[in-house]
């Protein structure tokens, strides 16, 4: 009798380790698919490096990103350091003939380290002449919260941090679609993306990102590109005028909360005449030219004449060269007095895009975050779009009045 009893409580215990595994096969499964089809953005974190310390923390698999084909998993995770060598890659075993892996997690739990640096998603490797590029493919409100932590006082209004972080969307959206063939759509280090590891340290960030889920703005029935700035001394620019890019977006717009500060944001500064040579490669400067958009009045870029010969500087480019917190924006004037040249200006940024300036007042007014954006983007929609479109986009939604309006559609589906 002892014996059935010991046999039936076995085929029991069976049972529920047979169920159990299969429940959480399929979770698996599950967390994998909503892993995969979630809208993406692919991040290069190294190129042209030796080798890296890769660990995996979690179930993973090692596929070819090529073909797909699965090559290599482990349940508990794995850490070891890796690099390429004549005849493929090596990470703890060798992967002989392979030249690029793809480590995908197996579950939402699991991430990756990168020299001790954390990272959701999956990770792209490829050996190229004897050196590794790793790629780190991560969903796009992931990558928001990381990108946008480091960048944003956490004392920044909570309504503009909502407009925000759907312009930071808007224009990662369009980043993917628009190089949906390229190896990697944005830089890590030109983004300030540090992975996993700094999110939840900003917790307006955070916050806005999560309220805003999926919301993304549309020009034309599609994501567009554009960015923001500090302060617009008064008007914007459209994206194509600043960046000189044949790409659709909106207009810009004239603001009054900034016009009206603009005397109050003047700033002047000079550099030598021989530094703004070195910087345009001739060997002097007889004259100065800039190049300004005729709606805004912003520089996009500036001509120098070094006697007959001509040499053009567009604005980013000066702007870094010059750093930004001399040439704090492209609403300047400059002229040659002596041995130096004088830029004199005013606001801070591009004046591409959302006005933080502007749209803090309009905040402290009461205006909502898509009440904000509808002003800084003319003719523009809010749209939620969960995954990334291959063809046709979300339909067009009229804009609401707040966010929380926004939800509440997207609750009941419309």
């Amino acid at each position: 009798m002892r014996t059935k009893f010991m046999i039936s409580a076995l085929i029991a215990f069976l049972c529920t380790v047979s169920f159990t595994h299969a429940a959480l096969t399929e979770e698996a499964k599950i967390e994998s698919a909503e892993l995969n089809h979630a809208a993406c953005v692919k991040v290069l974190l190294s190129k042209d490096i030796d080798g890296a310390l890769i660990e995996a923390k979690g179930s993973y698999s090692v596929k070819d990103p090529l073909d797909g084909k699965k090559i290599s998993s482990g349940v508990k995770g794995k850490r070891f350091y890796l690099y390429p060598h004549k005849e493929g890659i090596k990470w703890g075993e060798d992967f002989i003939g392979t030249y690029q892996i793809k480590l995908l997690p197996n579950s939402k739990k699991t991430s990756f380290l990168v020299n001790g640096r954390q990272y959701q998603g999956s990770l792209e490797i490829y050996c190229i002449d004897d050196k590794i590029t790793i790629i780190n493919e991560v969903d796009i409100e992931n990558y928001l919260q990381s990108a946008l932590a480091p960048r944003f006082a956490s004392h920044i209004h909570s309504t503009v941090m909502d407009a925000l972080a759907i312009v930071e969307r808007t224009n990662t959206y369009y980043q993917v679609i628009h190089n949906k063939d390229a190896f990697w759509h944005v830089n890590a280090q030109e983004v300030d993306y540090r992975g996993y590891g700094v999110t939840q340290f900003n917790h307006n960030v955070d916050r806005a990102v999560n309220s805003t889920k999926f919301l993304v703005m549309t020009y034309e029935n599609k994501p567009f590109a554009t960015t923001w700035n500090q302060n617009c001394a008064g008007k914007t620019a459209s994206y194509q005028s600043i960046f000189r890019k044949n790409v659709s977006s909106p207009n810009g717009i004239t603001s009054a909360f900034a016009q009206r500060a603009r005397k109050e944001n003047h700033w002047s500064f000079s550099v030598p005449r021989a530094t703004l040579a070195k910087i345009a490669k001739t060997n002097r400067i007889t004259g100065l030219e800039l190049y300004i958009d005729s709606g805004s009045e912003k520089v996009y870029a500036l001509r120098v004449q070094d006697g007959n010969h001509q040499k053009e500087i567009d604005f980013f480019h000066l702007q870094k060269a010059l750093q930004k917190s001399n040439l704090l924006s492209n609403d300047f004037t400059a002229s040659i007095q002596g041995d130096s040249i004088i830029f004199d200006g005013f606001g801070e940024g591009c004046s591409v895009g959302l006005c933080i300036y502007s749209a803090t007042q309009m905040a402290n007014r009461g205006d909502s975050a898509p009440e904000i954006l509808g002003t800084f983007y003319p003719y523009s929609h809010i749209e939620q779009i969960k995954n990334l479109p291959s063809k046709d986009l979300t339909k067009t939604i009229s804009v609401p009045k707040t966010v929380n309006e926004i939800e509440d559609r997207t609750v009941h589906g419309e």
